[in-house]
């Protein structure tokens, strides 16, 4: 673990506020890598992405032009997309998809023709499309849709007739749908959900004003719905979402006015221990309707629109993140998190953000703040961080008394100079 820093200037006056300006950031605290557009310049919201067998793809959305049939693959290695012949059903938006078992399913959204409550697959083996039977519910744009145990739940969204809390079973080896116990909330279009080991989780989304929080878990076998532990965070819609490796994650979308968060916030759910933990933000603010997938361990974000142009917008750039570091230090300081007003000689509060960037084992570390080059204050860390996850160290307190060149250091000796 080399030291890694954080350089603070403060600009000090006899009895009168100081303030602290940071002019200096970590080295990691950007870990998101950008990866080509697709071609035809093809900038989309509401498109479905997935991968299966190592090749991600793009199907259908909402562009400039309209609603989409086009359809593409991306080859991670070579950093590529390739345009596939188009999707052969209605051209369309808000529609919504989910993999399994080698197939991906896909589905419901609007078109030219009005909303939408069809069913398709498409085999990558074949490279074809499969029409389904199309679920004898309300059609609806951007409902829930998860595939799990060749069963697919569908539910929420919104119908000509405004939001909907119903919900919806469909068995892939009969090619049957039965409805099954509502969802026990608010009725909402846009949520976030994923199946992870046999359970269906939903939450979030918008209906009228509000923009929701609440998180819940659907379990087939006893078709009952729990409320689990609500998001630590403000309410958000319209982001995207998946499995893996056993967790869930909540990436990006519209925050709580419905508008662009400042940060592309990511979020992993465990569902074990029924608990949420931020992860690294994704470049620039959020993004409504974005697509994602992962492939070889890398999860990446797709398209959307965005006020981050200053205008909202479509987005021109596409990132991805390695959701198991490959190479870095072990712990990192992200953020200085002391006192940003001093006065003349009152001792200032010293507090950093700790966060593990790669450590199979972050159980102590050691933090210093130096002033002129001397150690001035020092503070031992001791917990245990998972790879993403952070924690505040609180240093103690030291007097400014004149402007001067701060850092706040990692000393640690390298735990794991392979990782570096």
């Amino acid at each position: 673990m080399q030291k890694i820093e954080i350089a603070a200037f403060f600009v000090a006056r006899l009895c009168a506020p100081a303030i602290l300006l940071l002019c200096g950031n970590t080295l990691f605290a950007q870990s998101w890598t950008s990866v080509e557009p697709l071609p035809d310049n093809f900038r989309s919201d509401h498109s479905y992405g997935f991968s299966i067998d190592g090749i991600g793809y793009l199907v259908a959305g909402q562009t400039n032009n309209g609603y989409s049939d086009a359809f593409y693959s991306y080859d991670a290695t070579a950093d590529a997309w390739t345009a596939l012949e188009d999707f052969p059903g209605d051209a369309r938006g808000y529609a919504i998809g989910d993999d399994w078992d080698g197939k991906a399913w896909f589905g419901f959204g609007q078109g030219t023709n009005g909303i939408l409550n069809d069913l398709w697959v498409f085999d990558p083996a074949t490279g074809s499309w499969e029409e389904k039977a199309s679920c004898p519910c309300d059609a609806r744009m951007h409902p829930a849709f998860v595939a799990i145990d060749d069963h697919i739940y569908v539910g929420l969204g919104n119908s000509a007739s405004g939001d909907l809390n119903d919900w919806w079973e469909y068995d892939m080896e009969s090619d049957t749908w039965s409805e099954k116990p509502a969802f026990p909330d608010t009725q909402r279009h846009h949520p976030y959900q994923f199946g992870i080991d046999g359970q269906v989780y939903v939450g979030f989304g918008h209906h009228n004003t509000e923009i929701f929080n609440e998180w819940y878990r659907y379990d087939p076998a006893g078709e009952s719905w729990m409320e689990m532990t609500t998001l630590p965070d403000q309410g958000r819609v319209a982001g995207a979402q998946f499995a893996h490796d056993g967790m869930g994650y909540a990436l990006s979308g519209d925050g709580e006015g419905h508008t662009s968060m400042p940060t592309g916030e990511f979020w992993q759910f465990d569902p074990l221990n029924d608990s949420w933990m931020q992860w690294p933000s994704h470049p620039g603010m959020s993004r409504w309707a974005p697509s994602s997938f992962v492939i070889n361990n890398e999860v990446y974000l797709i398209n959307g629109m965005s006020m981050d142009p200053g205008t909202f917008d479509y987005m021109d750039t596409n990132w991805k993140l390695a959701m198991t570091p490959a190479i870095s230090h072990d712990a990192g300081i992200s953020e200085y998190l002391g006192e940003t007003v001093i006065c003349d000689a009152e001792p200032l509060n010293v507090a950093a953000s700790l966060t593990n960037w790669g450590s199979d084992e972050l159980t102590s570390v050691q933090l210093e703040l130096v002033v002129d080059g001397s150690v001035v204050l020092e503070q031992t860390w001791e917990g245990n961080l998972a790879s993403y996850q952070s924690a505040i160290v609180e240093m103690g307190s030291y007097a400014f008394d004149v402007a001067t060149a701060v850092n706040v250091q990692i000393a640690t000796p390298d735990l794991n100079p392979l990782n570096d």
